[in-house]
């Protein structure tokens, strides 16, 4: 068997949202299904629980419409007041914003985002693990943050100073060439005018990738990332190297690695702004670190033969236990749950 069939394929929530909305859309324009629509419906259900959820998401989304109380779509437990979770009347309101949306991908809706509001000057700002926020600066730049991150945001007339303390972080950065983007990392500092770019902090190196515009890498000015950038001096480091859109670094002390990659990879490191995490053939190890950003429990592997074997496909942020499912149901791994906070992955006997 080839790497390449060997690839475990996540569910694609994506896909699943709007073919959940597309039945949910047949149902109220016909008020009821034929016989072999039923049975296509029936079977689209008994994929996984993930497209179940969702049928039961969109339906009860839709607002007053009892929508699959005529429907036969599945052998289920009634709730206490004689309907399923799905079918209960909802405000009518949310139908019609919820038919209005449907046309769109509904699948960036049910991210774990806190979306901040007020444009911000300076403070201090933190996600907890799992957790994800928007920041709207003063000056027209946004910055999201991902799981487990922090920042100290601080501008002033000269320039525009981001602390990333801790995590990940997107920058989208509003033009304006008097007042340069400073975002220090370990006291390395990236420096833009108007781009748009990640940092990632890894152990103990610095990763950038650039999705637009240009980024200057500038060695670390000072020891202490609580002393303030000065302007002039910045101005006579020597950067290490200039990235533009499409290309990524990780550097330390010089940069120990560039690449460029393509826009469907880009597309996929970015994912997580929309709460959902991508993979394309990355080793499980790999996966189960990144996996273990977002969540609080541990996950160890036990085989090493295990680490190795490539994984694709999407999964939402926080369904660990659907990444799990996945992984035990469609290649044989062995999950054992050991506690609340420890999974441990072997080979199935």
């Amino acid at each position: 068997m080839s790497d390449s069939e060997k690839i475990v394929l996540f569910p694609d929530l994506k896909t699943i949202e709007e073919e959940a909305a597309l039945w949910i859309a047949r149902i109220d324009a016909r008020g009821e299904l034929s016989e072999s629509e039923e049975h296509a419906l029936k079977d689209w259900v008994a994929t996984s629980n993930h497209h179940r959820e969702a049928l039961e998401r969109m339906a009860a989304l839709w607002g007053g419409l009892n929508i699959l109380d005529d429907v036969n779509y599945i052998d289920n437990d009634a709730s206490q007041d004689g309907h399923s979770p799905a079918t209960r009347r909802r405000p009518w309101w949310i139908g019609l914003a919820v038919a209005a949306s449907l046309t769109l991908a509904v699948w960036t809706s049910f991210g774990p985002q806190e979306t901040r509001q007020d444009l911000l000057s300076n403070g201090q700002f933190a996600t907890k693990i799992g957790g994800q926020k928007t920041l709207l600066l003063s000056d027209g730049s946004t910055i999201f943050l991902n799981t487990n991150s922090e920042v100290t945001v601080a501008l002033s007339d000269s320039k525009r100073e981001i602390n990333l303390m801790k995590g990940e972080a997107h920058f989208e950065v509003a033009h304006d060439p008097e007042r340069p983007f400073l975002v220090r990392a370990r006291g390395r500092i990236v420096k833009a005018v108007g781009t748009a770019f990640t940092v990632f902090l890894h152990t103990e190196a610095v990763e950038v990738t650039v999705t637009e515009g240009v980024v200057a890498l500038i060695p670390q000015s000072n020891d202490s990332d609580e002393i303030e950038i000065d302007i002039a001096s910045l101005d006579e480091l020597i950067p290490l190297a200039a990235l533009t859109a499409g290309q990524s670094a990780v550097f330390g002390e010089e940069v120990e690695s560039l690449s460029r990659i393509s826009a469907d990879v880009l597309d996929r490191k970015l994912l997580w702004r929309e709460g959902f995490i991508a993979f394309a053939g990355e080793p499980l190890s790999t996966v189960v670190a990144d996996v273990s950003r977002y969540t609080d429990i541990t996950i160890e592997i036990d085989d090493t033969a295990l680490e190795a074997l490539p994984i694709g496909g999407y999964f939402k942020v926080g369904e660990v236990e659907g990444m799990l499912d996945s992984l035990e149901a469609s290649f044989g791994v062995r999950v054992d749950r050991i506690n609340e906070s420890l999974v441990r992955l072997s080979l199935a006997q």
